[in-house]
């Protein structure tokens, strides 16, 4: 991450850091904090701001980070005694209990510079049973001075224990004309609307859906399904196809295209779509499909997302979703 202070500064944040800054201009920053919101909304960014500021010998009136003492130095080298991560080993694994026991370890410890120690969880869901209970016992007894920054796009996965302890800052998708100017830098080719759609209006999501091009894979899913549908491909290609792409970018794809199909089904009308330019393509995958089996659908895609982290086997996975899918478009009834 950007260890540039201006580059942390998005403008669907500002009045989330207003009522932090004031929060700290009182003394009165709580000792846990839960960054709350849908995914893209740049949480893990506005920690990051935040835990800088924090150790920052001499903030601006506004609460941030002078970006130019010693400490701010040290931020932007990612050396500062006082500031912590807790993230898994990799990307979509649990957090171990050792990190949260050495997160607890350190918590006790008076910060090394006189100012606040910062500890953020990324993403704070990821916790198991386990490590959630150790950190528990750290929320109920905090230490003076230090901050625990939760953050998550899942809050409902994290034990209500926890979320009761937290000062919740909630993040929601920014109204466009909020961050015009945002969009027309970030996407000079004139097509950030495409973008910003498929990405639920998250803006940073919307970033990532071009860098990746979720368009041309969520269009040949598309595709995949009608031809599923129409009877016109061998599921076993289809399965080999879908086997060669990462499985969290396939099922968050399948999720976007059922996730239109259900608002199809419920609301003919409806143009509030992922897929906007696709619209035609979608009506006609709808039609004939029951609204209760497609939702199923949906259900059991979301249900194996949030699976993944379980080591569940691709393959099986991947038949069980393209025979579904053939059960529920199978011609003259379920």
């Amino acid at each position: 991450m950007s260890s540039d202070p201006g580059a942390l500064h998005l403008p669907w944040h500002r009045a989330q850091w207003a009522r932090m800054a004031r929060l700290r201009a009182m003394g009165r920053v709580p000792h846990a904090l839960l960054l709350s919101g849908p995914l893209g909304l740049g949480k893990s960014v506005f920690a990051r701001r935040l835990s800088n500021a924090l150790v920052c010998t001499v903030p601006s009136d506004d609460g941030d980070a002078c970006g130019e003492c010693v400490a701010c130095r040290q931020s932007g080298a990612g050396s500062h005694p006082d500031q912590s991560w807790v993230t898994p080993d990799e990307p979509g694994k649990m957090i171990k209990i050792d990190a949260i026991r050495e997160l607890t370890a350190k918590s006790v410890l008076a910060a090394q510079e006189g100012g606040y120690r910062v500890v953020v969880l990324d993403p704070a869901d990821a916790m198991n049973r386990a490590s959630a209970n150790a950190l528990l016992k750290t929320l109920e007894e905090p230490a003076s001075r230090t901050i625990l920054i939760l953050v998550s796009s899942h809050p409902d996965r994290l034990p209500a224990t926890i979320r009761s302890r937290c000062h919740v800052v909630s993040f929601a998708v920014p109204n466009p004309a909020e961050i015009d100017a945002w969009l027309r830098q970030a996407f000079p080719d004139a097509r950030a609307q495409d973008w910003l759609a498929l990405a639920g209006g998250a803006p940073l999501r919307a970033l990532q859906a071009r860098d990746e091009d979720w368009l041309d894979g969520d269009r040949q899913l598309i595709t995949d399904l009608d031809q599923l549908k129409k009877r016109k491909i061998n599921p076993i290609h289809v399965v080999e196809n879908w086997s060669s792409r990462p499985l969290p970018v396939l099922l968050e794809g399948l999720k976007r295209c059922l996730n239109d199909l259900v608002k199809i089904c419920q609301l003919p009308a409806c143009e509030r779509v992922y897929h906007a330019a696709d619209l035609a393509d979608l009506h006609s995958l709808a039609e004939g499909i029951d609204f209760r089996d497609l939702h199923k659908l949906n259900d059991e895609v979301a249900r194996f997302g949030r699976d993944l982290r379980n080591n569940l086997n691709a393959q099986m996975m991947l038949e069980f979703l393209v025979n579904r899918w053939l059960q529920l478009t199978r011609p003259g009834g379920h």
